[in-house]
């Protein structure tokens, strides 16, 4: 009965009776249903029998268990030694290939005051937050000292398209820079798009600069998380016009709701409006014990258990409109299943393990001060340097960068957790919520949220077969076709540009 749907199988040939068992982890459904998973990703499930003959060191009573297991590297062998290895590389290939996503901000001025922002943005008349054109050439100078071959950079802010000279300033420079350089440079903005007029869209469409936005739902969930400065006025009205703007014009576009405790009551009602208006995924993104949030948690903020309250009833609906043939995509769990059925997934910084922080991404604020992300900006203790006094060398030697260390998932208790494999540890939540870097797992909701939705994801795949059909598609498309008959239910323009904007931000780049 032994069941393992994940991809990656190589072909051993030969006999070896000769085996160690891996290191493993152990959840139990029900009897017939023992899910087993190894630090290096794969996973299989087991009725009893199975599982007996795996603990009590008796697989050569059934070769086809044992066969399965080896494949797996469940157990180890002389035949998938070099399987196991490359596996592992894989898992840490982020630590390796230098910093590629580099987060600028153009100005902490904003014209929105979201309930939630963690940027601490500033009326959009203060003086003093802009960032200069010598500091935006530092930075860029910087960026190229990462010895990665390709580079996101991304603005972001407050609100970057209220400083365009400096996002026009960064893009010539930073093509200017790379003649020498020769890497492979993507362009991305985020912005709240009610300050985009046809100048601004028009060089985003010239420059090939990706734009990314937020709609948090309906209208009036929308407007009750995001408010202008001191204006009543609804900025609903206005992304919806620039969306529709964008959609006329053929451009593709990312954008994501952040989910606050009013958002609990609208799971389907998100994800309706996002098909309303052309989109074909959505990144739903859970609140953090930062910035403005910190300030009126209780009227905003929720339990880990409200929230995969509502995560469950989202999920499902998504599935259920999947079923009836509108292949409609949830990024955040595309990546988690990408990590759940492969060994070789795509790199998503926020679930990394080591945390992306430093060895995925920077953050550059107004002022040059380097963070080791973007949320790190909240705080000051995440502060690793400044351009104007560091170099890429220098920052990668600061002690604070070591912190990453313990968000590897081999300290704590998080490496004798189930999960393990596929999760990961965000600092700065941590930090935010306890005061310490280092997380008592108990009291960490992020924690909460993340082995919840592991295990919904696992579960669905070993008892729900429509389900793990489309899970397979959602993570590997080109390999699993979508399994039902696919209706045109909402626009397609730029449908795969719309993917990768979001695939390339992840779900925490909001504006």
């Amino acid at each position: 009965m032994a069941l393992s749907i994940f991809n990656d199988q190589p072909k051993f040939q030969g006999k070896n009776d000769d085996y160690v068992i891996n290191y493993y982890h152990v959840k139990k459904y029900d009897s017939n249903h023992i899910l087993v998973t190894v630090n290096h990703g794969s996973w299989v499930v087991l009725d009893k029998r199975e599982f007996d003959l795996l603990r009590f060191n008796r697989l050569n009573e059934d070769k086809h268990l044992k066969d399965l297991l080896e494949e797996k590297g469940i157990i180890l062998t002389e035949k998938n030694k070099n399987f196991i290895i490359s596996a592992t590389k894989n898992k840490y290939q982020h630590t390796q290939r230098g910093t590629n996503l580099h987060i600028l901000v153009p100005t902490l001025r904003c014209n929105h005051k979201c309930i939630y922002c963690h940027a601490k943005s500033v009326d959009p008349d203060k003086k003093g937050y802009n960032m200069s054109i010598d500091t935006g050439k530092k930075i860029v100078d910087f960026i190229f000292q990462s010895p990665t071959k390709g580079i996101t950079i991304e603005f972001q802010g407050g609100e970057p398209t209220l400083q365009m000279d400096i996002v026009k300033f960064v893009r010539e420079y930073s093509e200017e820079v790379n003649k020498k350089h020769n890497k492979e440079i993507r362009y991305v903005i985020v912005t709240n798009f009610t300050t985009m007029d046809e100048e601004n869209l028009q060089y985003f469409i010239d420059k090939k600069i990706d734009l990314c936005t937020s709609l948090d739902g309906p209208k009036e969930l929308h407007d009750y998380n995001r408010h202008y400065v001191g204006d009543p006025e609804s900025t609903y009205d206005k992304v919806v016009e620039t969306i529709k703007l964008c959609r006329t014009r053929g451009i593709g576009m990312g954008a994501l709701p952040t989910i606050t405790k009013e958002s609990l009551k609208y799971p389907k009602e998100i994800v309706d409006e996002y098909i309303k208006h052309g989109f074909n995924s959505l990144m739903s993104r859970n609140l953090n014990y930062m910035g403005f949030a910190k300030q009126i948690w209780k009227k905003l903020g929720y339990t880990a258990e409200e929230y995969l309250e509502f995560f469950k009833k989202q999920v499902d609906y998504i599935l259920e409109i999947n079923k009836k043939g509108v292949n409609f995509v949830d990024i955040k769990l595309k990546f988690i299943l990408q990590r759940m059925l492969s060994t070789n997934p795509r790199i998503f910084t926020c679930f990394g393990a080591p945390c992306g922080a430093v060895v995925g991404q920077i953050a550059y604020d107004q002022d040059g001060n380097i963070y080791t992300c973007d949320e790190a900006r909240s705080d000051d203790i995440f502060r690793i340097g400044n351009v104007n006094t560091h170099s890429y060398a220098d920052v990668m030697k600061q002690s604070g960068c070591k912190i990453v260390d313990l968000t590897s998932g081999l300290s704590s208790f998080c490496d004798n957790c189930v999960w393990e494999p596929y999760c990961g540890t965000c600092m700065v939540a941590v930090y935010g919520a306890q005061g310490n870097v280092v997380s008592k797992l108990a009291f960490d909701h992020e924690c909460k949220i993340r082995e919840g939705q592991i295990d919904y994801l696992m579960r669905k795949l070993i008892y729900d077969k429509d389900a793990r059909a489309i899970f397979q598609h959602w993570a590997f498309p080109n390999m699993f076709p979508f399994p039902f008959k696919e209706k045109n239910l909402r626009m397609q323009i730029n449908d795969n540009q719309e993917r990768e904007v979001l695939e390339t931000i992840g779900p925490k780049r909001i504006s």
